[in-house]
């Protein structure tokens, strides 16, 4: 039973259709002096040429941050997080980028078997921890519906003590707002066709 609230942001699981999960991920540019922190799986966005991480619910992302790299006082770093206000030189952060990549996320609550093949929001989505470096995103149970939500929920991850009606349900998802490939196609109108066509 899922019983422990531990959000941990976005977690790279497979490739949807098939294909070998390569976790492969691009460089992006983080501004120097950039203000707010990147967590590691937490959702970014491209602002002005470089990434930025997401501060609500509803933005298009381009993907999953994985960590990053600098120049600060001429000294080259490593981190799990882009730590905010940072005067860097060289700074960029590596990007799961693929549209099709699959995430396992932590509900904030119990949610029902009604979550599969619906529509979620992200929790608490620029938390985070700078000791461990991992975001402390989650996916919103009370927002599951149709509507133009963040995530796509897939199914409910198969692990042992992990189920349906668990006060916190692990679930994979995959990106409903990405960039590159918005999963969310809103008709006002069937198409009709007309005398000619």
């Amino acid at each position: 039973m899922t019983a422990t609230f531990a959000p941990n942001g976005l977690t790279p699981s497979r490739i949807r259709g098939g294909a070998p999960n390569s976790n492969g991920s691009n460089e992006y540019p983080i501004a120097s002096g950039a203000a707010a922190n990147i967590y590691t799986g937490q959702p970014v966005r491209v602002s002005v040429g470089n990434i930025v991480a997401l501060t609500s619910a509803g933005e298009a992302t381009i993907g999953v941050f994985q960590g990053c790299r600098y120049v600060e006082n001429g000294e080259q770093k490593f981190k799990a997080y882009w730590p905010g206000g940072t005067s860097a030189t060289n700074a960029v952060g590596y990007v799961i980028d693929n549209p099709n990549q699959v995430y396992v996320i932590q509900a904030d609550a119990s949610v029902t078997a009604g979550v599969v093949g619906n529509n979620i929001s992200f929790g608490a989505v620029t938390s985070g921890s700078t000791f461990t470096g991992r975001s402390g995103a989650s996916g919103d149970a009370s927002t599951v519906g149709t509507g133009a939500l963040d995530l796509k929920v897939i199914r409910v991850v198969d692990e042992p003590g992990n189920t349906l009606g668990d006060a916190y349900t692990k679930i994979e998802v995959m990106l409903n707002l990405h960039a590159d490939n918005f999963r969310q196609v809103y008709v006002t109108a069937p198409a009709t066709a007309t005398a000619g066509n």
